[in-house]
């Protein structure tokens, strides 16, 4: 294979040189003499060929060039592009967030007649997701063991530990938490606990229903503000599933929160 290479090699520089030759016999053999007609008649093949290499030689060099300038343009473009796309995630958080804060305001402005701190979810429960969250207010701030804890959507739990910049919030998804309910529809009360089963789905139940009560399929529920922890009227959730015995009576209900525990950023601190 490499003998192959030497001699093509060779054969290029002899065709080379022999170019290099004729043109240099045109230039001395200058005119319209026999001799000068002979050699260009000869050399006007190579000529040609020099001629069309060179051409593409810089045709292939200025395709080069522009094909960086197109790489590095397209690198911009690019650069920009995710650089603008930041900025509209970021606009766009700002815009929700800002909604968020407005409607927290506005929950804080509604609840006359009971003292409220606002703060930031900062954490979750390592073992049981949404069962226990951590907010950046406590002691310092007027938080206590107890008070409740809500968002303009609908009760979110109650503290159960704090410190002095911190608490923890025990959600009505907690197998430990239990609050008096009334059915808006009917002012039925009832039981409304998390279940260790359902709260995986952010399910909570409904137990001890009075057996003459006509519940259906989208039941809003309401605080009843027997317990002392939540103030009566706060949304707390929607009935997804009826579960009865064999003879009618009612089980347990299944029940939705109303608040989104997935999207779950700032909450209102009842302190009174």
């Amino acid at each position: 294979m490499s003998s192959f290479f030497k001699k093509r090699g060779v054969q290029v520089a002899a065709v080379i040189t022999a170019a290099v030759l004729i043109c240099a016999a045109i230039t001395h053999f200058g005119g319209s003499n026999p001799v000068a007609v002979v050699l260009r008649t000869i050399a006007s093949p190579f000529q040609n060929g020099v001629a069309y290499i060179s051409h593409k030689v810089h045709d292939t060099a200025d395709f080069i060039i522009e094909m960086k300038s197109y790489k590095d343009e397209n690198e911009r473009l690019v650069s920009e592009i995710n650089e603008l796309k930041k900025q509209n995630r970021d606009i766009t958080n700002y815009r929700e967030e800002n909604e968020r804060l407005r409607e927290i305001l506005s929950l804080k402005d509604g609840m006359t007649g009971h003292s409220t701190i606002a703060a930031s979810v900062i954490a979750y429960s390592a073992n049981n997701w949404y069962d226990t969250l951590q907010i950046n207010k406590g002691s310092l701030a007027g938080v206590n063991v107890g008070n409740a804890v809500i968002t303009p959507d609908g009760v979110v739990g109650k503290i159960t530990e704090v410190g002095p910049t911190w608490s923890l919030v025990s959600t009505i998804l907690n197998p430990e938490n239990a609050m008096g309910v009334r059915i808006s529809r009917t002012g039925d009360v009832a039981v409304v606990e998390g279940d260790s089963e359902l709260y995986s789905n952010n399910y909570c139940k409904m137990t001890f229903v009075d057996k003459g009560s006509s519940l259906i399929i989208g039941d809003l529920l309401e605080t009843s503000g027997s317990g002392g922890v939540y103030p009566a009227g706060l949304s707390v959730g929607a009935i997804r599933e009826i579960n009865s015995d064999a003879m009618g009576n009612l089980n347990f209900a299944t029940v939705e929160p109303l608040v989104d525990f997935n999207k779950l950023y700032e909450v209102l601190v009842i302190t009174q």
